[in-house]
């Protein structure tokens, strides 16, 4: 048994000096910038404003207390013309199944409005051309079911539940604690609050809610106030000084304690928060699962990889019920209590904060982009620890992407079908499409890619398209062939294989035997079985049947298709996991990983000969073209250094094949100017 010591539970206590909002904000510039064909024509034509900033207050009071299932809000909305033409009207996203708008207000002048569907039309007092800049002050009120508890299946972005009572739904259970909070991926935000639900137009964010005294509140950004009303109630006000999708803003409140800890990023100390139910607390601090040092752990690991933590704090909440396992709202993820000290799932909901909040996708169809990025991410936090334990999660996203994917629907990355935007193929695939997309390209270019693309659109709006082109920037190369059947396409190719071998030459066929899906094109490591030990060579597959031609002197036993497991794909006959099960001797003949790698002007490569004999070392690209001819000659047995200018060379991966008497052996170089 673990004793644990026994720890008081830190309450809410700011200073005045740690609420301070961060003095540098972002200004309207940030707001997405890419091609328009990534919007709708509907969304172009109804979307002439961009939203510099949107102030909510809202009213928890009532809703908490038990008087009243709904709420009242006051929203204040900012926003600039994006066209040339004079703008005399704004639409907002506004359900009318939930909202109310009781008025609507520019500085002391009543404006008009109308509500079709769910658009929500406001008529400005005179049109705004140019630079200028608008407000509008919106007064609203949440409607109320009437029914208490509320079935999850009327609760939509504004989520209360009281302590005892039992929800309503397949899944009943009884509620531990009173809790109210938002919830709005993809599109609930409109339940909650007007707004421009769209992911493609970031704006900056104030939100205050008013709660009963000993409730806390949780949202965006830095909290800038807790004030006692003096009538039994507080009012706690967040500020976000980073663009902010619509639907990673929230608002949590519930009875916490607040365990906090700064985590040292370059220099700066970011508050990172676990807002948790009291009983919770000392799971929080000295968990053996996850606790905050953990998580402080893993934004050091990730901004190792990705770049510094891209915001003023990162902060968890808490919650129960909650129907997913965990939300990435800006700086403040809400998670499932069940899941709250899960490595995994807050590994994933962390790297959300880089992917989907600092980098947000700029529509639903490019949905990877946020949650193939986390999932990959989630899977690298591991492999920090234990490669076995990377190798072991991405078998196990292997084998829950091939269930879905033959038996629900098969559908690419790319614009999932409806009821498939969270579907296994946006998560489980998408990550494995970025581990090949590492593997091909090696670590630096992957890291390089990454890093690229968070300067390029850091807190802006990025599309797939504008991810591929930095991938081709990068690698200095066009890689859409690859993307082009991953992301675009649907399906995974299925390999089965024979070979026969006539003297020195071993004839290996490869054949695609997958339906409903394109013949790929990608590199693929074989693995020559002779003699007890493992000969390693790369080819190029392309073809739904292609024989290649291995020169190969010793007597093959037997041939194993992707031994290190780095393509998405099937073998029939073969275990994902083959060379994992075996015992792999070390090779007689070395060819070591050149030093340094990755190389910049120059680099040097060392191979071992066990005996004399005829000699070739080649350079070739990452397609199999040969480039370069470094060694063709008889050498004696011992070890040899070879050096290698990339002066003539393009930035990019390479592979050194080192063919002798005892087999063939080949290494990954790469090539950073």
């Amino acid at each position: 048994m673990k004793v644990v010591r026994s720890l008081p539970v830190l309450l809410l206590a700011w200073s005045a000096a740690f609420a301070a909002v961060a003095t540098s904000r972002v200004n309207a510039t940030l707001h997405y910038t890419g091609p328009a064909a990534v919007l709708s024509a509907s969304d172009i034509a109804l979307h002439a404003y961009n939203v510099v900033n949107y102030d909510l207050h809202m009213d928890w009071y009532d809703a908490l207390s038990g008087k009243a299932h709904g709420f009242s809000g006051k929203m204040e909305v900012s926003f600039v013309p994006s066209l040339s033409n004079p703008l005399d009207s704004i639409h907002l996203d506004c359900n009318p199944a939930y909202l109310h708008v009781d008025s609507v207000f520019s500085g002391v002048a009543r404006l008009g409005t109308s509500l079709s569907g769910e658009k929500l039309t406001i008529f400005l007092s005179a049109p705004l051309i140019g630079i200028d800049t608008g407000t509008v002050v919106i007064y609203y009120h949440e409607t109320d079911p009437g029914i208490a508890p509320a079935p999850d299946s009327l609760q939509r972005g504004f989520y209360l539940y009281y302590a005892g009572e039992n929800t309503v739904g397949p899944n009943s259970t009884e509620v531990p604690a009173t809790v109210a909070y938002t919830m709005s991926e993809p599109s609930d935000a409109r339940d909650w609050m007007p707004c421009y639900d769209k992911p493609s137009d970031k704006a900056l964010c104030e939100i205050s809610v008013r709660v009963p005294d000993g409730y806390t509140a949780a949202s965006n950004g830095l909290l800038v106030g807790d004030v006692n009303n003096g009538d039994g109630s507080v009012t706690f006000s967040w500020k976000e000084s980073y663009p902010v999708a619509t639907y990673l803003m929230c608002a949590t409140a519930a009875h916490y304690a607040l365990i906090q800890k700064n985590a040292n990023i370059g220099g700066r100390q970011i508050p990172v928060q676990y807002y948790v139910y009291p009983q919770d607390s000392l799971q929080a601090v000295d968990g053996s699962g996850c606790n905050i040092d953990s998580v402080i752990s893993m934004i050091k690991f990730y901004s190792s990889i990705y770049g510094p933590y891209p915001f003023e704090k990162y902060g968890m909440t808490g919650v129960e019920p909650f129907q997913y396992g965990g939300m990435e709202h800006q700086t403040i993820t809400t998670l499932n209590r069940s899941d709250e000290f899960n490595r995994r799932d807050v590994a994933h909901e962390l790297a959300h904060q880089w992917w989907g909040d600092m980098v947000t996708l700029g529509t639903w169809k490019d949905i990877w982009l946020n949650e193939g990025f986390a999932t990959y991410s989630e899977a690298m936090q591991l492999q920090h620890d234990s490669q076995r334990d990377f190798e072991n999660e991405m078998d196990f996203y292997a084998s829950q992407f091939f269930v879905e994917d033959s038996t629900q629907l098969r559908y690419a990355i790319y614009a999932p079908p409806p009821g498939y935007i969270f579907g296994l193929a946006e998560y489980y695939k998408a990550a494995w499409v970025l581990n090949m997309l590492r593997n091909i390209v090696g670590d630096s270019t992957y890291f390089s890619v990454m890093r690229r693309y968070r300067a390029d659109y850091q807190y802006r709006n990025a599309v797939t398209a504008d991810f591929v082109n930095v991938a081709d920037t990068v690698t200095h190369s066009d890689m859409s062939w690859f993307f082009d059947e991953w992301i675009f396409d649907a399906g995974y190719p299925v390999y089965t294989k024979s070979f026969e071998q006539d003297g020195d030459s071993l004839a290996l066929t490869i054949r695609q035997t997958q339906s409903n899906a394109p013949v790929f094109r990608m590199p693929m490591e074989v693995g020559v079985w002779s003699g007890g030990r493992m000969t390693l060579e790369t080819v190029l597959d392309s073809l739904q049947s292609q024989t290649f031609s291995i020169y190969f002197p010793a007597r093959v036993d037997s041939v194993i298709l992707d031994p290190n497991n780095e393509i998405l794909a099937r073998y029939p006959g073969q275990s994902l996991t083959s060379v994992g099960q075996v015992n792999v001797a070390p090779a007689t003949y070395a060819l070591l990983q050149n030093y340094p790698n990755p190389f910049n002007d120059r680099t040097e490569v060392v191979y071992r000969l066990p005996e004399s004999g005829m000699v070739s070392l080649e350079l070739y690209d990452i397609l199999g073209q040969r480039i370069e001819t470094l060694v063709n000659s008889f050498q004696t047995s011992g070890t040899h250094t070879v050096a290698l200018s990339g002066a003539a060379l393009a930035s990019g991966v390479y592979l050194c094949r080192l063919v002798a008497p005892g087999g063939r052996l080949t290494t990954k170089l790469v090539l950073e100017k």
